[in-house]
């Protein structure tokens, strides 16, 4: 349930966000693109499935006006090697039995129908993405590592709903000299922030190097020897408001987001023996969380491109 990173989109018309995000237009919406299983001939698939696993059938959980939607990814594993070696064999074959060479047409279709007949067989593996929609703050957030995968998250919303006129969040500033200042001295931390432990600093040349420090004091002259020489912070680790710590980068994307023992036993502590209602308290305290911090963090940071 809790998100551990984050990208970050928002709608161009605030009014967008109310008008396309309400529960009957998710309905309709969402079943349409359903998640089905991969065909016997299908490479992969992409739909909608339930947030709550065996819970609900639903396929999105809504509360305190926060919308949670989960993806599903399911691919056949057909790696290129094995399909190599299938046709080294039959092109093998051919030759010794046919005493000729098989040219490269043939082998082409030689790959082609062997991969139509593997492809069935094929094991398959399935991955799942989280994102939740905070209308009201004119957001989306997709728990995804890369930014590829958020955008298919992303995408496979527009399809279902016919429209969704969103984009990466872009801060107004340029956060690596942000970030650089802070580390430097040179621009006091907002009062949220503080510093964490890890962060990469990079050489403005051309492929210029990158010195990555780890569990270590950011306030220290070593960082400050590196800022001097023109090194600027392209990731900084900061824990937010002692609630959550994160790594945050120059695209103004969230890594490796932890939260707080005091947050999340807030729920722990209410002992809730529902597995549901469990979900909901948890579903709900996240979504709290991040329509306070999310703004707040943006408006640290020097406010959002519009």
């Amino acid at each position: 349930m809790w998100f551990k990173n984050l990208i970050i989109f928002e709608f161009e018309d605030p009014a967008d966000a109310l008008k396309l995000i309400t529960e009957p237009q998710l309905e309709r919406g969402l079943a349409s693109q359903a998640f089905k299983p991969c065909g016997p001939q299908e490479p992969e698939s992409l739909g909608w499935t339930t947030p709550m696993g065996h819970l609900s059938d639903q396929l999105f959980h809504a509360g305190g006006g926060y919308f949670l939607l989960t993806a599903r990814r399911e691919e056949r594993l057909l790696p290129a090697s094995v399909v190599r070696e299938a046709v080294n064999e039959k092109v093998l074959e051919i030759e010794l039995a046919e005493e000729r060479k098989v040219g490269r047409k043939q082998k082409l279709e030689i790959r082609d129908q062997l991969t139509f007949e593997m492809m069935p067989r094929a094991f398959t593996r399935s991955v799942r993405t989280q994102g939740l929609i905070l209308p009201k703050e004119n957001l989306i957030v997709v728990d995804a590592a890369s930014r590829k995968t958020a955008e298919q998250w992303v995408s496979l919303l527009r399809i279902s709903l016919g429209s969704l006129p969103v984009r990466p969040v872009e801060s107004k500033q340029s956060l690596p000299a942000l970030f650089t200042n802070w580390l430097s001295g040179k621009a006091s931390l907002p009062n949220q922030i503080s510093l964490g432990e890890e962060c990469d600093l990079q050489s403005q040349e051309d492929q210029g190097a990158v010195v990555r420090f780890r569990r270590q004091m950011l306030e220290g002259d070593e960082i400050t020897v590196h800022t001097k020489a023109g090194k600027i912070a392209t990731r900084l680790a900061v824990d937010w408001n002692e609630s959550l710590a994160f790594t945050l980068t120059d695209a103004l994307e969230i890594k490796r987001l932890r939260f707080a023992d005091t947050v999340v036993e807030q729920v722990e502590v209410e002992e809730i023996h529902d597995e549901a209602a469990e979900f909901d308290a948890r579903f709900a305290l996240m979504g709290l969380e991040f329509s306070r911090f999310l703004p707040a963090l943006f408006d640290a940071l020097g406010g959002l491109q519009k």
